[in-house]
């Protein structure tokens, strides 16, 4: 074949490769944006989804745990991301067994407490008590004490008063407050530190039944053990207990980590635990 048609054969063949290369799209890397971050996670979440809903590693390129198999794991958010235009949280549970990220569009929610204004009477909040999801630590207290007689009333007032003033409660006599027993703790390096019953409430924990254990080594330690508590109701004392957990009392449309409010709006201050009559 002659020279010159073999080469503009080739130069034919190369231009339209060059055409057709410049045509194809050229894919972009994806980007984790960080938005909102907190190294000390304090907001808990729940699973919401009951369907497959996946948490993906931190680089997105695979699933690595499903939430449906976790339906009663309590997950510490500490970081909003945006990957794809769509927001992600970073989150884990307690242990860190299980992290990654998560999308926000309904796989998890932030616990929400209700204000203590919301209730009307002894039977309301008890069952607020024991169904609601932000409730869980609340339950495993009662059942340490299960002939006690939960009153409203002493509760909110209890939840409005200051720590150090609980055993002075307007309109209750002989007000024994729980909350404020303390017992000395091991830490590390054989340090010890002494905590209360309001502080270990307010302290992660794996589980909800494990801070209540850590309630129940205190009570017993001041010598507030099952026989003596019940002794207690005998007489006629009644339970004023408020358990915040420290969770949150509203939150953003998809519960973003920087919209979810902690604040107390109808006065109450912290987890109490109170005996009154």
């Amino acid at each position: 074949m002659n020279k010159k048609v073999i080469g503009f054969i080739m130069t034919g063949l190369m231009a339209v490769g060059v055409g057709m290369a410049a045509q194809q799209p050229v894919q972009a890397k994806s980007t984790i944006k960080s938005v909102w971050q907190d190294n000390e996670p304090q907001l808990k979440y729940y699973t919401a989804s009951k369907k497959n809903a996946y948490i993906w590693n931190t680089n997105f390129t695979r699933r690595i745990h499903n939430l449906k198999n976790y339906p009663n794991t309590t997950w510490y958010v500490n970081q909003q991301v945006i990957y794809n235009h769509k927001v992600y949280y970073r989150l884990s549970n307690f242990s860190g067994t299980a992290q990654g990220y998560t999308w926000r569009g309904g796989n998890v929610a932030p616990y929400l407490l209700k204000p203590m204004t919301s209730f009307k009477s002894n039977e309301d909040y008890l069952k607020y008590l024991n169904t609601d999801k932000s409730q869980k630590v609340a339950r495993a207290i009662l059942k340490l004490m299960p002939n006690a007689e939960v009153d409203y009333k002493l509760s909110y007032a209890a939840a409005k008063t200051q720590y150090e003033k609980l055993s002075k409660i307007k309109g209750y006599t002989s007000v024994i407050p729980l909350s404020n027993l303390e017992m000395k703790f091991k830490g590390g390096a054989g340090y010890t530190y002494t905590n209360s019953i309001r502080q270990q409430i307010q302290t992660n924990a794996p589980t909800a039944l494990a801070k209540a254990g850590r309630v129940k080594n205190i009570l017993d330690h001041n010598g507030y053990n099952a026989e003596k508590l019940n002794s207690l109701f005998k007489q006629g004392y009644k339970l004023g207990i408020y358990i915040s957990d420290v969770n949150a009392y509203s939150a953003g449309k998809y519960g973003y980590p920087t919209t979810v409010d902690l604040s107390h709006k109808d006065g109450t201050d912290m987890d109490t635990l109170v005996l009154a009559k």
